[in-house]
């Protein structure tokens, strides 16, 4: 690693490279996580709106290099004062196709691959190469979809065992009013998002 990567990426190899009383038990620092995240690791971004222009942002700048983007919208003017991916002449383009080129420009060791579609169009090789899946959606029922796929890719022995390695944990997202959220759901593990459809606000339609 060269000096300017050394001083680039030295705040966060101090997080990644030493223990702290904040970090989880079973988290083992090392040197060797930096070059996962930037050479290994494949992530999935579902949603490239408000939260998934932020999503995208993020992960280019902490040194995630293998990143993948779905959206089935196109960018609408009103989208403009707060998915700072987008400018004025991308109106009517796909959101997950500007939000990947925006990326790919300004941050070079992250590639974004845009997927312009429904997730419901992609199989379920496509969601199982992901180590893990970030949704940015605001829609209970894209959730409850994406985090069916997840569920269904989980295998057991025949003493019904859960074979960890295919858990791809889901981390979910969202904001309401000036509030945000967000949690990490491990399929098989932790509680799903259809075992905790209470917790979500009543589902409002503007008739305007």
């Amino acid at each position: 690693m060269s000096d300017y990567d050394n001083r680039r990426w030295s705040h966060l190899k101090k997080i990644l490279e030493r223990s702290s009383p904040f970090c989880h038990p079973d988290f083992e620092p090392g040197t060797g996580i930096l070059d996962f995240l930037q050479n290994a690791c494949r992530i999935l971004v579902v949603g490239a709106g408000g939260l998934g222009c932020e999503l995208l942002k993020d992960l280019a700048m902490m040194g995630f290099g293998d990143v993948h983007v779905i959206d089935m919208d196109t960018i609408d003017l009103s989208n403009l004062n707060r998915q700072f991916l987008f400018r004025k002449k991308d109106v009517n383009s796909s959101k997950a196709e500007v939000a990947a080129r925006f990326i790919n420009k300004r941050v070079p060791t992250c590639r974004v691959t845009p997927h312009h579609c429904k997730i419901q169009d992609k199989s379920e090789d496509f969601y199982r190469q992901f180590h893990f899946i970030v949704c940015g959606l605001d829609s209970v029922v894209a959730r409850r979809w994406i985090n069916g796929m997840v569920v269904s890719l989980l295998s057991y022995d025949e003493n019904q065992q859960l074979d960890n390695s295919t858990v791809i944990p889901l981390i979910d997202g969202g904001t309401e009013g000036f509030k945000g959220n967000v949690r990490v759901i491990l399929p098989g593990i932790t509680p799903c998002i259809d075992c905790t459809l209470d917790l979500f606000p009543p589902q409002v339609s503007c008739l305007f």
